[in-house]
């Protein structure tokens, strides 16, 4: 059996939280660890498309020749352009401007969360992506996990494979924020399932934050987390999603953004070896082929058992 990993990168061209320098180092070092991971990258940052950055066209490509996966992070990062932000999300000290914003103008945010604005943004970002990387965007996460029920509706109209903006743990922003001692929520079956759509779109969700500007300090209560988070999901037998970006993963101290992964992917390959399994860094649009080759296969086979049953039932009248 396999157990998947996912690791996912947010804010691929927004500026503050990415940097070309930084998104090569991120090539470099998966590339070296072996691993292939799905970049969530911003459309538009400060008026200027990423079809637009030829530093950034460059290293999507490379991205893409390099087997990782490039989807889409809203359209310009706007906190409120296609949901509101959860809680602990809003409440990390940078957030205050979107705070005080959603205090002040909650009725027009909330007014403009309607569908056919939603699907508008999400099909100018789309565009925008598909232009720089020449490849079909698939996949969606919502800038800051800003979700609402308008936005999952546009995105099974629009025809997205998959969304990953919902999480299935809290822990690791409540570490970023301070809360002593953190909570680790249980992670199962029933949450992951709860978190899935009714139409044809997929939901990825991801666990948590665990590599933001990270210090030694918090290393070792951090990493507890992960290997909580991962252990729980391998028993559910549920996709591990990871959450990092760009530029804090390398704005910890030294280097213990990458040290963070080199370690957990070392005990991922333990755990699952252990359990006689076979551990896959994976993208989230792979998982998304094959959870729909999966829907294909049992329906398939359910029409096979569905037409024998009917023969048989036909043969014993015949019988009779």
């Amino acid at each position: 059996m396999i157990v998947n990993f996912c690791l996912t990168v947010d804010d691929v061209g927004y500026e503050g939280y990415s940097s070309e320098p930084h998104f090569a180092n991120l090539l470099e070092f998966f590339q070296q660890e072996g691993i292939r991971a799905t970049f969530f990258t911003v459309p538009l940052d400060k008026g200027v498309p990423v079809s637009r950055r030829p530093g950034y066209i460059e290293l999507l490509e490379r991205a893409t020749v390099e087997g990782h996966e490039i989807a889409q992070h809203g359209l310009e990062h706007d906190r409120f352009e296609v949901g509101i932000p959860p809680p602990m999300i809003m409440e990390m000290p940078h957030e205050e401007p979107a705070r005080k914003r959603l205090a002040s103008q909650r009725a027009s945010i909330d007014a403009s969360l309607e569908t056919d604005r939603i699907r508008a943004r999400l099909a100018a970002g789309r565009r925008i992506i598909e232009d720089a990387v020449e490849n079909q965007v698939v996949g969606f996460r919502a800038p800051c996990l800003a979700t609402c029920d308008s936005l999952f509706q546009a995105l099974e109209l629009e025809g997205y494979a998959y969304d990953s903006s919902r999480y299935l743990q809290e822990a690791g922003w409540e570490i970023l924020n301070g809360k002593k001692p953190p909570e680790f929520r249980p992670i199962n079956r029933e949450a992951y399932e709860r978190l899935q759509y009714p139409g044809r779109l997929l939901s990825f969700p991801l666990t948590t934050e665990y590599t933001w500007k990270l210090s030694w300090r918090k290393f070792e209560t951090t990493f507890d987390l992960a290997r909580h988070d991962f252990l729980a999901c391998m028993q559910a037998n549920i996709p591990f999603v990871t959450l990092s970006h760009v530029s804090p993963i390398q704005e910890g101290e030294g280097d213990s953004g990458f040290e963070f992964y080199r370690r957990l992917l070392a005990f991922a390959k333990e755990q699952a070896t252990a359990d006689g399994r076979q551990l896959k860094v994976a993208t989230l649009s792979e998982l998304s082929r094959e959870a729909r080759q999966n829907k294909c296969r049992t329906r398939e086979a359910n029409d096979r058992s569905r037409r024998a049953w009917v023969r048989s039932c036909g043969v014993w009248h015949t019988r009779r």
